[in-house]
């Protein structure tokens, strides 16, 4: 039977270094397995309370029956976080990504400093002042602002602007991430900024840059307290992005709904949805970082 390479290199090593790579590896599965403790309960209390109302019925129909959501299912949450997704993302990924380059290319100027501090103050504004905020400028119908009412818009464009720090810091240190040699050799071969940061630059952050717009996404999936002010809940699916007619459901706020209900059979449906925004979030991943790479195959063939 032929060994592995590192049972190989183990026999190497001293009793001792053995001995502490032994105990290093026992640390770190440990701690990985502390790491994931939380998702792993998340994903057994969900499953071991909600798979029972787990169906086809469930995510293809909107709630009905009384008290409202006992029959039917979530398809309104569903398309509603699609929807709020869509308009936030639309907002602040050319947004942060555009910052982000500002702040690469002049990062050490007064005003990408301004621009760096101003990014970190948002990333610590707690969502129910955007929320508020939002409602001001979007949902209100008097004073100044958009008038747009509880909407689509309102509560994607709040939450794109939770998004837009986020997504303009993790690109910034992804760009810092590649090699400053490739850049300098670039120039050197007389390259143009643009073509600097089209063929160099970007292709080797994109998969930072895609972190970046993940982890945007996962935030505002999960945010409530804003679409309160802004969207607040609809139970059928929306005709309108705007007006009296624009509210979605969201699959955060529903849960939040359901598990406020004295109803038992709710509180099933509640975790079942919980389980539903899971695999959204698990399919959002795996297509994000796909799009990362197929973007750089298209940028790096283009370069």
């Amino acid at each position: 039977m032929s060994r592995s390479p590192m049972n190989s290199l183990s026999e190497g090593l001293s009793p001792y270094r053995q001995f502490r790579n032994l105990l290093l590896g026992g640390l770190t599965g440990l701690f990985f397995l502390f790491a994931v403790s939380p998702l792993l309960l998340i994903i057994y209390v969900a499953w071991s309370q909600g798979r029972s109302a787990l169906s086809w019925n469930f995510i293809s129909t909107v709630p009905s029956g009384f008290p409202l959501g006992t029959e039917g299912g979530i398809l309104n949450g569903i398309v509603g976080s699609l929807d709020l997704v869509v308009i936030a993302s639309s907002l602040s990924v050319p947004v942060g990504i555009w910052a982000g380059l500002y702040l690469w290319q002049d990062g050490k100027s007064r005003q990408a400093g301004l621009v760096r501090l101003l990014s970190d103050l948002l990333l610590g504004v707690p969502s129910v002042v955007w929320g508020i905020v939002g409602f001001y400028v979007f949902s209100t119908s008097t004073g100044m602002g958009f008038h747009w009412g509880f909407s689509a818009m309102a509560g994607g464009l709040t939450l794109g602007f939770i998004m837009v720090p986020i997504v303009t810091r993790v690109t910034e240190q992804a760009l810092r991430d590649v090699p400053m040699t490739f850049i300098e050799g670039a120039y050197a071969l007389g390259a143009t900024r643009w073509q600097t940061m089209r063929s160099i630059a970007l292709p080797g952050a994109m998969a930072g840059i895609g972190t970046g717009i993940l982890l945007g996404i996962l935030n505002v999936l999960g945010q409530t307290a804003p679409l309160v002010f802004t969207n607040y809940y609809n139970t059928g699916l929306p005709s309108s992005l705007i007006g009296s007619q624009g509210s979605v459901g969201d699959l955060a706020m529903q849960i939040f709904i359901y598990v406020h209900e004295p109803s038992r059979l709710l509180h099933v449906k509640a975790m079942a949805a919980a389980l539903v925004l899971l695999a959204i979030v698990l399919v959002l991943d795996i297509g994000i970082r796909l799009m990362t790479w197929g973007s750089r195959k298209i940028a790096g063939r283009i370069g």
